[in-house]
């Protein structure tokens, strides 16, 4: 009995991605290339390529079996059709109740999969539901707002009783959940968490984390394809981590909040959201944190080029070993000459070309986005293009700045007198620049009052400082009484004619920074240093390196670290802050 084709296929299918990760697995660790983000590409590209092999390859066509009858005159030869079905390479005995029974069980698990996925997403709309908002502890908002700045993203931070470990989910409103412990860590450990899961909210990984969840579900019988998307999340983890460590340039609390976590997510294991930390990468993400990860330009393009050639001459040693058939054409009335020769070098040089061009151009991307040693080139093909959708950008003008100092908090009694005043928290830097008779704005979700500073308290302790203000002048709505939360910001200096832009994503005071400045008429943008001065909370004094009209990126552009100068796709209007 016949090897049902559809079963063959899979079977030759699933041995080309098994013999495809099993020789591609090994050559990053063969030629020491650690950079996480050009593995990240790297790993992209083998299991993209890995679900695209049967589109990019030939197909053999089965030949139906007929007997060859040559006439007396020599002439030609024709073919009688067999009565006879196609006949494929393996023949066992009850082989089509074999591939039923798969069939069903691959099927019921693709199901459960799907089924599992559907109730996750529920779970965490429940869990979602039954969290309660971080704004409640001023210490740890005050922290997680000073994050937000400096990563520049946004994210609704609550924290819920049922997880042991923070997740972050959601597309257009992220919102990350933290375990109820995480008001009584070190501030330094907090703000270690709150920049990770904000790098995710920003990188829009989750929505890559469900993608690969739908592909696990899909392929759930195929263990090679679980590994290439655990390579993958794990790339995209230490990617984060380095990231974290640039921005907090706290390292040690770093290490010490992932191994605050590296036990006891029983209760988030079935969540689809990727949890702070997965134990079996953790010495993989310490390691890599713990040591220097670098390679010279020359190295690397090496190392790249060989990795290229190798995996593209793996992919045609499996479809060629393993070759995927068509079914067979109902009658055939004319000899097939040179037939093997067509499809064996429709193969050969097929699949190395697709395969050689994809994984080049999938790892030479990931050199641009993430390698500082990459190699820069004049030619219009290897200039990075970015859809103008994707950034945010601000025109340099000249004119009153005025800067300011915006805190979260509470309005509590004063113990004195009883009455209402603001209790903010704040960085002790930012404590010291608020002082008596400034303006002050005092909002909620539902109000904004105005007034000015009035009776200072401050209180410093490690680093962070507490600031009750006096509310005597201000009339405040109906309903607000001790406990509301509220969003204070103090107009510390007005500063006029002074040269001035929106403030870029990781700009600091008085400090040098390389920006892309739109040229060409908003088309081009090229890479120029800017020196900045006095900052605010959203605006930054120019000092140098721009002038009045230009308009510049704000987003965060170390994708592009290696480039000088990107273009820009003008398919949307661009955005601007």
């Amino acid at each position: 009995m016949s090897l049902p084709l559809w079963f063959s296929n899979l079977m030759f299918w699933s041995a080309q991605i098994a013999l495809l990760a099993l020789a591609a697995g090994f050559l990053p660790g063969l030629l020491q290339i650690r950079q996480p983000r050009v593995l990240l590409v790297y790993w992209r590209a083998l299991l993209a390529l890995s679900l695209v092999l049967p589109v990019i390859e030939p197909w053999h066509r089965i030949q139906s079996v007929g007997a060859m009858v040559i006439s007396p005159n020599l002439t030609g030869a024709r073919v009688i059709p067999a009565s006879g079905p196609a006949v494929t390479h393996w023949h066992f005995p009850s082989v089509q109740i074999i591939a039923q029974v798969f069939g069903a069980v691959m099927l019921a698990g693709i199901s459960a999969r799907f089924a599992i996925l559907a109730m996750g997403l529920l779970r965490l709309r429940q869990l979602r539901q039954a969290s309660s908002p971080i704004s409640q502890f001023s210490e740890s908002a005050a922290v997680v707002e000073e994050m937000r700045a400096r990563v520049n993203t946004s994210a609704e931070f609550r924290l819920s009783p049922d997880v042991d470990s923070p997740v972050t989910f959601g597309f257009t409103a992220p919102v990350v959940l933290l375990p109820e412990r995480f008001p009584s860590m070190n501030a330094r450990l907090q703000a270690a968490i709150a920049c990770h899961e904000l790098l995710h909210v920003r990188r829009h990984d989750w929505s890559q984390h469900l993608g690969e969840q739908v592909i696990r579900g899909a392929l759930w019988f195929h263990p090679a394809i679980a590994w290439l998307i655990a390579r993958v999340r794990l790339a995209r983890e230490q990617v984060v981590d380095l990231e974290v460590v640039r921005l907090t340039e706290e390292r040690k609390p770093y290490l010490e909040a992932l191994l605050e976590f590296a036990t006891g997510r029983s209760r988030t294991a079935r969540i689809p959201a990727p949890p702070f930390l997965v134990e079996r990468q953790l010495a993989e993400r310490v390691a890599l944190m713990l040591k220097e990860v670098s390679m010279s330009r020359t190295r690397l393009i090496a190392s790249l080029t060989a990795i290229s050639c190798c995996a593209a001459l793996t992919a045609t040693l499996a479809v060629l070993t393993f070759p995927l058939k068509a079914a067979p054409p109902a009658v055939q009335n004319a000899p097939q000459s040179g037939l093997a020769g067509g499809v064996s070098g429709g193969a050969t040089g097929g699949v190395a070309r697709a395969v050689s061009g994809g994984v080049t151009v999938g790892v030479s991307g990931g050199i641009r986005g993430g390698v500082a040693s990459g190699v820069a080139s004049s030619a219009s093909h290897d200039i990075p293009t970015v859809d103008n959708a994707t950034i945010w950008t601000d025109t340099v003008k000249r004119g009153p700045m005025v800067r300011q100092v915006r805190g979260l908090g509470t309005l509590v009694r004063a113990e004195d007198s009883g009455n209402l005043i603001a209790r903010i928290t704040l960085p002790e830097f930012l404590l010291k620049e608020v002082q008596p008779g400034q303006n002050l704005t005092v909002s909620t979700p539902k109000w904004t009052v105005k007034g000015h500073v009035r009776g200072l308290n401050k209180q410093i302790s490690n680093g962070m400082g507490t600031l009750d203000i006096g509310l005597e002048e201000i009339a405040l709505p109906q309903g607000a009484g001790a406990g509301l939360p509220i969003d204070a910001t103090m107009d510390i200096e007005k500063l006029d004619n002074i040269l001035n832009v929106g403030r870029p994503v990781h700009a600091t005071a008085n400090s040098t920074v390389s920006l892309f400045k739109l040229v060409n008429g908003g088309i081009e943008a090229v890479r120029v240093n800017v020196k900045l001065g006095r900052t605010s909370v959203n605006t930054i004094e120019v000092l140098d390196g721009l002038k009045e009209g230009d308009k510049v990126i704000l987003s965060d552009m170390s994708a592009y670290d290696n480039a000088d100068r990107i273009l820009i796709n003008l398919r949307h209007v661009p955005r601007s802050e």
